[in-house]
């Protein structure tokens, strides 16, 4: 950290902290799988330490973070870790790069094991970046490492909270030139940036005109996290019965926080937590025009939780034919990678997380393909090809290639667009010499080929096929 930084900015000790996490939310039980914490004291870094957390579930997004379960699984859990954190926070203004998201993680593991003590001051390196980086494009950490020359690995805690260490000395350096001599206006308190940010995640607004005082009631108990679970319960069927346009998302967000351990409302409460997915789902299907996938995702996403461990995904069948068919009739997000690679959406989809249940190794693939017709009668055309792919590569390494090419040749007929599929059915025809099939699997998925996305080496096989194919018969017509 250079030392023309004022006196009062570097005499404070600063820890730095970075996460990896299994989701976004801990208030839904999303947990840690890595933190480090990175000590800087006047201008220096002294101390650096990181571990792996054993977060106790699925670890989530492996192809960001790189933490795979059996990594996770070997790793200690969060509570074993609490002394040697809070040794190293203790007396330390408390460092991130967007240091709400961190806070909100930190704080819900330590409530979880039995801890308040959060640092007494927090500081946001990406608020100061958008104060004194205004010359960006954006603010994230590696948009604002770049433009610094600082190297950096993203995604990893450890290198995270290395580069947000030495981000921060250039931006008190700023700071300084701007005529800041000390922290006052450049931190707030980590109890109040919690609050702030828990209430923001709710977005549920006591202060809208009109609503009657019930209605508002019910917003505050949520938005200040009061009343345990029979409060939350109390308020949210308040919501309901006043038509509340944000009753349905709330609704899933109780429900999923209700599927595992939280310090909100302690241990999981499967029974409730379906009630209230159900309830959430019903009311925000009630009216497709204002449901987002991105919140009917959410509560798909936790049933699916609810049927972990179990051979047959009960809750997630639960949805068919109805709720399923109102899912994937709802617009496309535009973002996934399904509609960058399908041109069809799997956002939200109760076949997708089907799909995702059994798995791409898995031991019932008769069952998966029993559930099939479902998914293509609910219209889910994504989550056909995705399961049709794993069932049918299954039965090819069980040698029982004409069932995977029957059941291919099945999910195409009913809409399924998967590059594997066109792939792996059109090379099993080039083999046995049916040029002609093949050519015409290569061309039909041509044809549905999106002008961008990914999945690329698929398709180049696909057109490379084709093109032999037009050869061969050229040749011999």
């Amino acid at each position: 950290m250079p030392q023309d930084i004022p006196a009062g900015l570097r005499a404070d000790r600063f820890v730095v902290l970075d996460c990896e996490t299994t989701g976004f939310s801990p208030e839904r039980g999303d947990r840690m799988v890595s933190l480090a914490l990175v000590t800087v004291e006047r201008g220096v870094i002294t101390e650096r330490w990181s571990s792996l957390v054993d977060p106790g579930r699925d670890t989530g997004p492996v192809h960001i973070h790189g933490i795979t379960n059996a990594e996770a699984a070997a790793a200690p859990r969060f509570a074993s870790l609490v002394p040697e954190i809070l040794r190293r926070l203790d007396g330390a203004v408390l460092v991130a790069h967007n240091v709400g998201f961190d806070l909100r993680f930190l704080a819900m593991e330590l409530e979880l094991a039995g801890s308040d003590r959060l640092p007494a001051t927090a500081l946001d390196t990406l608020r100061l970046a958008r104060r004194f980086l205004p010359e960006l494009d954006n603010h994230r950490l590696t948009t604002c490492v770049a433009a610094l020359g600082i190297p950096h690995r993203a995604h990893r805690a450890d290198s995270d909270a290395e580069v947000t260490a030495v981000l921060l000395g250039e931006l008190l350096r700023r700071a300084a030139e701007n005529g800041h001599t000390d922290l006052s206006r450049l931190s707030a308190p980590a109890e109040e940036v919690l609050r702030q940010e828990r209430r923001k995640r709710v977005r549920c607004d006591a202060d809208t005109d009109g609503i009657t005082a019930g209605h508002r009631d019910a917003h505050l108990v949520i938005a200040e996290w009061w009343g345990g679970a029979g409060g939350w319960l109390a308020a949210l069927e308040t919501l309901r019965a006043e038509g509340c346009p944000e009753a349905g998302r709330l609704w899933g967000w109780f429900g999923g926080m209700l599927c595992g351990e939280t310090s909100v409302f302690g241990p999981p409460s499967p029974a409730l937590a379906r009630e209230a997915l159900r309830t959430g789902l019903r009311l925000q299907l009630a009216d497709p025009g204002t449901a987002h996938r991105e919140d009917v995702g959410q509560i798909v996403t936790h049933l699916a939780t609810l049927d972990r461990g179990a051979r047959t995904p009960a809750h997630l069948l639960g949805l068919y034919p109805d709720s399923a068919a109102a899912i994937a009739a709802l617009p496309a997000c535009a973002g996934c990678w399904s509609c960058d690679a399908l041109g069809l959406c799997d956002t939200g989809s109760a076949g997708g997380a089907l799909v995702s249940h059994y798995g791409a190794a898995t031991p019932h693939a008769d069952e998966l393909a029993g559930h099939l017709p479902l998914l293509a009668a609910a219209g889910e055309r994504a989550a056909l090809g995705r399961g049709a792919r794993y069932a049918g590569q299954v039965w090819e390494r069980q040698d029982r290639v004409a069932e995977a090419v029957r059941l291919w040749h099945w999910a195409l007929d009913h809409g399924a667009r998967d590059p594997v599929i066109f792939n792996r059915l059109s090379m099993h025809h080039e083999r046995r010499r049916d040029h002609a099939t093949a050519l015409a699997l290569c061309e039909q998925a041509l044809a549905t080929r999106p002008a961008t996305g990914t999945a690329r080496a698929t398709w180049d096989a696909i057109t490379r096929r084709a093109a032999r194919c037009r050869r061969h018969l050229s040749a011999v017509g």
